[in-house]
């Protein structure tokens, strides 16, 4: 079970965390999880680039070690990168220290205040462990492009009827989603551009 729309109740679960940036100007915030995966990630680079966007990729560090030309392609583009941990860990069922050692590893490669916990299931011993300046960024909408029983309509159609502005959009260049996710990322865009909605890239800027 997943929310679509997370509910203010488990917002409140990790006050620490960002789930959305609230602004006036119909900013939203389109984020990448567990790549960068070789095809998927460079089909996702390509369609950003031809619709001139900013976004933000929470990167695995031992698919940063296997794809360092792809790391360097999402800044090398202007995207920013955030750290998604080395291994891909649960937080609810991995010990503290054999976490907190996993989302260490990743930041030393990934090299980026930002962080999303993996399955965004982290203690909260785990979340105090973290640096000061870490900053614990979570999403309001999860259109479930991982979900064998959703298609390509419903992730456009959950991700349409969920967002607001100061959304965060979770999405997901991995091998396992990335066929269904790279249909359904050029109609997103086209659809939220109709309702004069703006992409921007998650910067310490827009978390100001």
């Amino acid at each position: 079970m997943y929310f679509i729309k997370t509910p203010k109740i488990a917002q409140s679960i990790i006050k620490q965390a960002v789930w959305n940036i609230p602004n006036n100007d119909r900013k939203i915030f389109l984020t990448f999880d567990d790549g960068p995966t070789s095809s998927i990630t460079n089909e996702t680079l390509d369609i950003l680039k031809e619709h001139t966007i900013k976004a933000t990729f929470f990167c695995l560090g031992k698919q940063v070690e296997n794809h360092p030309e792809l790391f360097q392609r999402i800044i090398d583009e202007g995207h920013t990168v955030g750290n998604h941990s080395y291994s891909h860990l649960k937080g609810w069922t991995t010990s503290n220290q054999q976490y907190l050692e996993d989302v260490r590893k990743g930041a030393a490669i990934i090299e980026s205040h930002l962080f999303r916990p993996p399955y965004g299931k982290i203690k909260r011993f785990q979340v105090n462990s973290l640096s000061p300046e870490t900053k614990i960024i979570l999403w309001d909408v999860l259109p479930g492009d991982f979900s064998p029983n959703n298609n390509v309509e419903k992730i456009v159609s959950n991700t349409l009827n969920s967002v607001e502005s100061g959304s965060i959009i979770v999405l997901h260049d991995n091998n396992k989603c990335g066929n269904k996710m790279l249909q359904a990322l050029p109609i997103i865009i086209k659809k939220l551009k109709e309702k004069k909605y703006k992409f921007s890239a998650i910067t310490k800027q827009t978390l100001l």
